[in-house]
Parts: C-alpha cells; structure tokens; sequence
C-alpha cells in the first residue's frame, strides 16, 4: 500500500510560519526563553528566573544558584504552587473563607520561616522579593529594580555584590548546622 504524499500549499506555510514568529514574539515579550528546531517549529519555552541570569553571567557562583533554587522550591510548596498533593485541610485564613491547606505547605511555611531569619534583615527583604517575583509573578520585575527597592543601590557594579552576599548567606544557612528554636509557650 503506498502513502499519498499531501500536497504542498505555498500559503499554508507561509501562515505557519507567520504563526510560529508571532507566537516566538509573544513569548520573548513575556520573558521567554525559546527553543526552536531545525525545522522552525517551537521546541521549548521557559521564562529564566534571575538567578539564572546572575548564573549565566558569572556573578553568582554554582552553590548560591543551587541554594537560591532551593528556597524557591520550598516557597512554591508553601504557597502551594508546586502542584504536589498530599493530607488536605481548610484553615480559615482570616478573611472569612477556607483556604486549601496541605501539611506540606505548613512545614514548608515553617522551613522558609527558619531560613529567613537565618540569613538577616537585609538578606531577608530581598531574598523575599526575589522569591514572590520569581515564584508568584507571572510577569515579574526586572531584578536590577528589585535590588534598587529593597536596597537603594543604584550602581550596576553594586548590584550583583549585594544579590552575591545574600545569596552567600542564604548558602550558609542551608550548609551550616541546623538548629532547632524552642518555642516558648
């Protein structure tokens, strides 16, 4: 049995590829990343996140990523965005209605608490803003503005120290012993 080769339309593949640059356009303008094969046809998509960046470019070292994505990971369980299922209760949050809450986003809750305040004030603030930019925002600032904020810092040498010193704090944090806080009653 032979195979009827489809006919080829010169317009309905100029579409296609009018489609395909479009659709490349919209997601470079969100902040993605794409992949793109031989044939031109999309592979992959991602949006990096700054650590990535600072990665890339040599101002943070292998170790400050893995412990910057460490945490990230931690947040998303405790926001409940990492998509993972587990023993499921409604806590009223305040407001009046029931929240879905996993045991896993408390005790991940609890670790962020305990990395944070391991790591100081300063460390602190703008470890979290990188963390809800990263992992909450769909379109998030640029991270230069993000260390502007929090810090004040304008200089672009600046810059990249101040994000290297937090993220060496936070690396010490996780590599140093842990050590469990009483709670008092």
């Amino acid at each position: 049995m032979s195979r009827r080769r489809k006919i080829h339309d010169p317009a309905a593949a100029e579409r296609e590829r009018a489609n395909t640059k479009a659709e490349v356009e919209r997601l470079t303008d969100m902040g993605a990343e794409v992949n793109l094969g031989p044939d031109g046809k999309i592979l992959s998509a991602w949006r990096s996140n700054v650590f990535t960046v600072l990665l890339r470019s040599g101002s943070i070292t292998p170790n400050h990523h893995a412990a910057a994505m460490r945490l990230a990971e931690t947040w998303a369980t405790w926001r409940g965005l990492s998509g993972a299922t587990g023993r499921t209760e409604f806590v009223d949050g305040g407001s009046g209605s029931a929240e879905l809450v996993t045991d896993r986003m408390l005790m991940a809750g609890r670790q962020v608490e305990r990395t944070l305040a391991g790591v100081g004030p300063m460390d602190e603030a703008l470890l979290t803003a990188f963390m809800v930019a990263t992992v909450e925002e769909d379109r998030p600032m640029a991270w230069r503005g993000i260390v502007e904020r929090v810090s004040g810092v304008t200089g672009r040498d600046a810059q990249p120290a101040i994000v290297r010193a937090a993220l060496e704090n936070l690396r010490r944090v996780y590599e140093g012993p842990m050590v469990e806080r009483k709670e008092i009653a």
